[in-house]
């Protein structure tokens, strides 16, 4: 990690502390024999397992006022926060002019699907009027062919007739023949006593060959009549008949599937001038919605949400809120509960029902008693995002006791009561090291460092229980020699770790073999950093990330301890700082 990657996490960690984890473990424990640079001695005694997080404060239950706009909105108006209202009162306003612009032009809209669906509807009826006529046209055109069929076949009815009417023509030909001979006969008579011409007689025998040809077609025509006029007709009117019936039909078909064009029409424009309305609605719903009125009487908190870098965000004035974001919540009566996030190597200690010291910021000198009511299963999806190589889960702790002066929002530091083990070793947890995969110290032994293993078990983030391999008063030392370097785990079996021991010593020793050469918290060779400060490149990831851990983990009083011991970071700090540095070399020579 590079010294721009090391500065962006140690933002915001006072040089204090800084100072305090580069020269050793005094600020931690408030012990000067602790913090002596010989070593420190193997202690016997109570040793409480715990684990340090911090946490802000928020109330059991709330009614919450919610952003229930689409997308994302403005604040335009925010009451101040701590402020007492009453059920009913505006607390909040959010910029509603994009939907109120949007509400206009679907006023428009509405307007113009409810005219297509007017047009529509008037479509469909004047298809079902013409539907009707064209029905009622091909109706009588059947009734009207099967009416002649009706009346060809009947007794008397037009095939009769014309057999009669073939035969009477018949008649009046052969009538017409035996005149027009009578009267050729008389004019024979007449031309022969000269009384006539001889036009006049060729006249009347050409009236009696015309009769006689007339009677023959009357008669050919009676003929054809009966060999085939009546079957012609009939299928003639048949055929007509089946076809009007045909006709029928058709018309009916393509007036059904006409009906169904314009019903279809008429319904997409009733269901889209539905859909306009709806949105219609749900726009004036939308703007009305920017106003948010406060529920029922209490106290105006202002809702906290988490940043992609993990910082609590707040509400205000011309800020943004996303939908279904909180934007204020109204604490009811029933105490207070802690929402702390935890680091994944503290889980294994962790479990819900353990008891739990609560130290507020904002109450001072005041230690409050709750249990951890619940721990996620997965990690916080913010952690994340904040630091790809953190995970953090989020742990509800809840407050036995309701206390009046109390706010969410407030930061607050929880201490979570593992176990208290009795009369036991216990050393500073900065004594201890890997090699090898194999947790060690090393013993002052007549002024010399001496390398021993040890077996580890639970740590407090100050001291660590020896359960074997070291005696009671011996001196460990909290840095190792400046020529000792650690060696990696064995490649056949993963190095197995006591549970809970994840210094930043031990953590360098296995990642960066080569830091390990000089003590770990030795302060910077000149041009390494700052006037009488460390040079932050000579701290690795693991140990800057410890650093914030620590910090993060401290009680108000611990940071009030570290800054009164290591305050200032001036030029004259840095001189007492350079003498420690002498001591600690001799010391470990």
């Amino acid at each position: 990690m590079n010294w721009t990657e090391n500065r962006k996490l140690l933002i915001g960690i006072p040089l204090a502390v800084i100072l305090l984890f580069a020269f050793g473990a005094s600020g931690w424990f408030g012990n000067d024999e602790i913090g002596a640079l010989q070593g420190v001695a193997v202690r016997r005694g109570d040793l409480r397992i715990s684990e340090l997080a911090r946490g802000n404060l928020e109330a059991k239950d709330s009614a919450r006022l919610v952003n229930e706009l689409e997308g994302r909105a403005n604040i335009i108006f925010l009451i101040e926060e701590g402020t007492r209202v009453e059920a009913g009162d505006v607390v909040c306003e959010l910029d509603t002019s994009g939907h109120q612009d949007r509400l206009v032009d679907q006023a428009i809209s509405v307007d113009r699907a409810e005219a297509s669906f007017v047009d529509a509807k008037a479509q469909y009826e004047i298809q079902v009027i013409q539907n009707a006529s064209d029905d009622a046209e091909a109706v009588l055109s059947l009734e009207l062919a099967e009416l002649d069929l009706e009346a060809y076949v009947a007794v008397e009815g037009e095939w009769e007739g014309e057999l009669a009417r073939a035969e009477e023509a018949i008649v009046l030909a052969e009538e017409s023949i035996k005149q027009a001979e009578e009267t050729l006969d008389w004019t024979e008579k007449l031309f022969k006593k000269g009384f006539v011409q001889k036009t006049e007689l060729d006249r009347d025998k050409l009236s009696v060959t015309q009769k006689s040809i007339s009677r023959d077609q009357a008669v050919r025509d009676r003929n054809l009549k009966k060999a085939y006029g009546d079957r012609a007709k009939r299928k003639e009117l048949s055929a007509a008949v089946e076809s009007r019936k045909r006709d029928l039909e058709v018309v009916r078909k393509q007036a059904a599937a006409r009906l169904v064009d314009f019903e279809s029409e008429r319904a997409a424009a009733e269901r889209e001038l539905q859909r306009q309305k709806e949105k219609h609605v749900k726009l004036v719903d939308q703007v009305s919605k920017g106003i948010l009125r406060a529920p029922e009487a209490g106290l105006v908190v202002y809702a906290r949400t988490k940043s992609r870098y993990g910082g609590g965000e707040v509400p205000q004035e011309g800020g943004e809120v996303h939908e279904r974001q909180t934007i204020i919540t109204i604490p009811r009566a029933g105490g207070m509960t802690a929402d702390v996030s935890l680091h994944e190597t503290k889980l294994d200690k962790v479990r819900v029902g353990l008891a739990c010291l609560i130290h507020v910021d904002a109450l001072p000198g005041e230690t409050f008693h709750g249990r951890v009511a619940a721990v996620a299963a997965v990690a916080d999806s913010g952690s994340w995002m904040s630091n790809p190589n953190q995970r953090l889960y989020r742990t509800e702790v809840t407050l036995s006791a309701e206390v009046p002066e109390m706010r969410p929002g407030m930061s607050c530091s929880i201490e979570v009561l593992v176990e208290d083990l009795s009369d036991i070793l216990f050393v500073p947890r900065q004594s201890v090291f890997l090699d090898a995969g194999k947790t060690t110290c090393f013993v002052s032994e007549g002024g010399t460092p001496v390398q021993r293993e040890v077996e580890i078990g639970r740590d407090n983030n100050k001291f660590a229980h020896v359960r074997s391999g070291l005696e009671e008063g011996e001196i460990v030392l909290l840095s190792p020699p400046s020529s000792w370097e650690p060696a990696p785990p064995p490649e056949e079996a993963a190095p197995e770790i006591p549970a809970g021991l994840s210094t930043p010593a031990a953590d360098t020793a296995v990642a960066t073999p080569a830091a390990n050469a000089q003590p770990l918290t030795r302060p910077a060779a000149s041009g390494e950093g700052s006037p009488g400060g460390p040079g932050m490149g000579s701290f690795s990831a693991e140990q800057v990330k410890a650093m914030r851990e620590r910090y993060e983990a401290m009680s108000p009083e611990e940071r009030a301890a570290a800054m009164k011991r290591y305050g200032g970071g001036g030029s004259g700090g840095g001189g007492d700082r350079g003498r420690g540095r002498g001591n600690r070399s001799d010391g470990e020579e």
